[in-house]
């Protein structure tokens, strides 16, 4: 597998986007390369699958998937097998519903469907290619002569016996648990929608579905106000609760950080650290890959040294003629190569921000915060928008205090990379 494209989309809307190539290992010959019609570099400079593979099987845990064909579904589990992740199966193979739906003789691709159907969608790239089948899909949904949805695991059956209250569930953003007969929490999930998503549940013939339903007797739930406070309660409840039918987020991962440390010739050495650390004041990197590139970046701009810098592992001198002042060669004075470290920490800590993140409340009368700082998740609370505020003090009088944790870094990351907010929904704190 070279590259993937993810889109998760609800209601006909795209609600998160995931795009990677992916570095093979090991290296493919030249005839490969030439029979790819890539660009190679992009591949050789690609995350692996195994720094990416938490991030994506987050994405897709409790979604319907939906792959072009058997062989990317047979790929794509393979891959995933290969590095001891479970990736489940799809729940949709695009071709075998063209086949069904359409019962044409044209064999099947994209461009056939495509033509066949009407549609119009560059196939550029994989996100391109990703569009063209939920357009593709979602046609056939209209089309269907039985008006039986390609969906066939949503059709309106329970999945069990037992006679559930949905009336109470709210159509707003937040957070639900299911529970047993002993009103233990079983499953934990968030959504946009609690109520569809809830029913979604026990719509569904997905084996897991099926069981998870079959030992639930009740629901509760708790608003939030928006999807991304939901996100960072549901992470905080999946780890704390450690739900039974909960199969991510459970176990903390270990984060990178950068820490620096004086070696025994006295030169002050970059070192870039994967542990678990219980103090919660460190900003984290989901892999290193990423923490590489923020060493990189000082590396060239404090002029250090890419041994030194743990970017290169060698006792001999480092491989950067360009940046490096030859301290690995012994022809830099320490206490003048240790300064450059101390800016250069200095210059990644300055970068970590502080900021309260306005949004939507549970009601039209608040609105809800989240309050980073230094780069560290602090907590999240909810505020009347008639309170009288004069200080971040008095803000953070509001604050329900959190965990900051790999799993939520990472969800506030996302956030700003997908959503891109505007001024006025970012207070930052100085």
């Amino acid at each position: 597998m070279l590259g993937l494209a993810i889109l998760t989309i609800e209601d006909g809307t795209i609600i998160s986007e995931f795009e990677s190539f992916v570095k093979v290992v090991p290296h493919l010959s030249k005839s490969e390369r030439a029979a790819l019609n890539l660009d190679y570099s992009k591949i050789r400079s690609a995350p692996t699958l195994s720094d990416i593979a938490p991030e994506i099987i987050e994405i897709i845990e409790n979604t319907h998937t939906v792959f072009i064909d058997q062989f990317s579904c047979s790929i794509f589990k393979k891959a995933f097998r290969e590095i001891g992740y479970p990736a489940g199966s799809a729940n949709i193979i695009l071709e075998k519903a063209y086949k069904n739906y359409l019962k044409s003789t044209t064999p099947f691709s994209l461009y056939n469907a495509m033509e066949l159907l009407k549609i119009q969608q560059p196939l550029h790239s994989l996100r391109d290619i990703c569009l063209a089948m939920e357009k593709i899909l979602d046609t056939l949904n209209t089309i269907s002569s039985d008006n039986n949805p390609v969906l066939s695991s949503m059709e309106n059956e329970r999945s069990d016996g037992n006679e559930i209250d949905f009336s109470h569930l709210p159509k707003s953003p937040g957070v639900y648990f299911f529970k047993d007969y002993n009103d233990q929490t079983i499953y934990i999930g968030k959504a946009k929608n609690i109520s569809k998503r809830v029913r979604s549940h026990f719509t569904s013939r997905l084996k897991f579905e099926l069981e998870l339903c079959r030992q639930t007797t009740s629901i509760d739930f708790e608003e939030t106000g928006s999807e991304v406070i939901a996100l960072l309660l549901e992470a905080h409840y999946i780890h704390s609760l450690k739900p039974k039918y909960n199969t991510l987020q459970k176990e903390i991962i270990d984060p990178y950080i950068i820490t620096s440390k004086m070696d025994s010739k006295g030169v002050l050495r970059i070192q870039l650290v994967q542990k678990s650390y219980s103090d919660n004041q460190n900003e984290f990197y989901y892999n290193r890959t990423s923490v590489l590139q923020k060493v990189k970046e000082v590396q060239q701009k404090f002029n250090l040294c890419n041994r030194y810098a743990g970017i290169e592992r060698t006792s001999n001198k480092c491989n950067d003629p360009i940046f490096c002042k030859g301290i690995c060669e012994g022809k830099e004075d320490k206490q003048s190569y240790n300064q450059r470290v101390h800016k250069a920490l200095d210059y990644i800590f300055a970068q970590r921000p502080s900021y309260i993140l306005k949004l939507r409340g549970r009601s039209a009368f608040e609105e809800s915060l989240v309050l980073v700082k230094n780069g560290i998740y602090q907590g999240f609370g909810f505020i009347d928008k008639e309170a009288n505020i004069n200080s971040i003090a008095d803000i953070e009088s509001f604050i329900k205090y959190y965990p900051h944790n790999y799993f939520t870094a990472r969800i506030l990351d996302q956030y700003f990379k997908n959503t891109r907010p505007s001024l006025q929904n970012v207070i930052r704190l100085t």
